[in-house]
């Protein structure tokens, strides 16, 4: 069973923010709108590393307490705990693995932290909602609506770590600002209230050419960059046409400048792949990705939060 009509319902996002508009939206039927005008890519370093802030947060509108995660370290204690979440909330935000979920092209393939929603428990199964869609380096996933036994969902949930410093980092920051504790070893989800917002260590670039000016310094010069931090890049495209396309049909912007932008950060993603390939290859792309950094910087001239109405 499938989220036939989820496109229309649930904007193309990240698989972390897909997931959370619709976990937030039947109790906040702004958040599309309030998403939009939250896009905002921050970066800063950690140690060698850089950290990326997909957008403001949104979570905490008016008086509803922040999200945070949760976590409980055997499936039995986790199941009590979601059981008991879907009775206050009508519905859980939680973390899976694309590794394990039959409906991901990253099945038994590739692991990455996912969020998906637990809309309902019958018996011993239990009714998921992943409405993330995209075209992804290792195929197409559609939206999926279906029931999991409890065996397939304490698989789909199973902790992995260590991870990479950079998906360590992304899901840190997945609700738009550092979150702890992210509880990575243990069964996870999220839930209002969990944890108070963590400490923010600061030095954050947030003006946007600056970021593209220094995540494009640091991909032309660092051969692995392009590797490590292109689901973030991906993620920063996919929030900013997003913005875009919300920001022109409200009148906000210009629709031609809008579209322009648009075809600049739809190129990003591609070219980044195409320079980690290249570069895993013993070919580095630093005057692509120069160029490509350039472009954006030129098309999102007018487009920038200051340019809003």
């Amino acid at each position: 069973m499938h989220l036939i009509n989820a496109p229309d319902v649930v904007p193309e996002l990240s698989c972390y923010t897909t997931n959370l508009v619709a976990y937030l939206e039947p109790d906040d039927a702004g958040v599309k709108t309030r998403l939009a005008h939250a896009v905002r890519l921050a970066v800063r370093r950690d140690g060698g590393d850089l950290v990326f802030a997909q957008h403001t947060r949104v979570d905490d509108a008016g008086a509803r307490e922040p999200l945070g995660y949760r976590g409980a370290p055997t499936w039995a204690g986790a199941a009590g705990e979601l059981d008991a979440e879907l009775a206050r909330s009508g519905r859980v935000l939680a973390v899976a693995d694309t590794f394990h979920l039959p409906w991901s092209p990253a099945h038994e393939t590739a692991h990455s932290p996912h969020w998906l929603l637990l809309l309902g428990r019958r018996d011993d199964r239990w009714l998921v909602a992943d409405h993330f869609c995209a075209l992804t380096p290792l195929g197409a996933q559609e939206p999926f609506l279906g029931w999991l036994d409890d065996t397939a969902l304490e698989l789909a949930l199973a902790p992995h770590s260590p991870w990479p410093a950079e998906i360590a980092n992304r899901d840190r920051h997945a609700l738009g600002a550092a979150v702890e504790p992210v509880h990575a070893d243990l069964f996870r989800w999220l839930a209002r209230g969990a944890a108070p917002p963590a400490p923010d260590p600061g030095a954050w670039t947030c003006v946007l050419p600056e970021v593209l000016e220094r995540v494009g310094g640091v991909l032309a010069e660092d051969e692995t960059a392009a590797a490590r931090y292109g689901d973030d890049l991906w993620a920063a495209s996919r929030h900013y046409t997003y913005r875009l396309d919300v920001l022109a049909a409200n009148g906000e912007i210009g629709a031609d400048e809008a579209a322009a932008a648009a075809v600049s950060w739809t190129e990003l993603p591609k070219v980044v792949r195409f320079a980690a390939a290249s570069a895993a290859r013993g070919k580095p792309r630093s005057g692509l990705l120069r160029r490509t950094f350039e472009d954006l910087l030129r098309t999102n001239g007018k487009t920038g939060p200051e340019k809003e109405a």
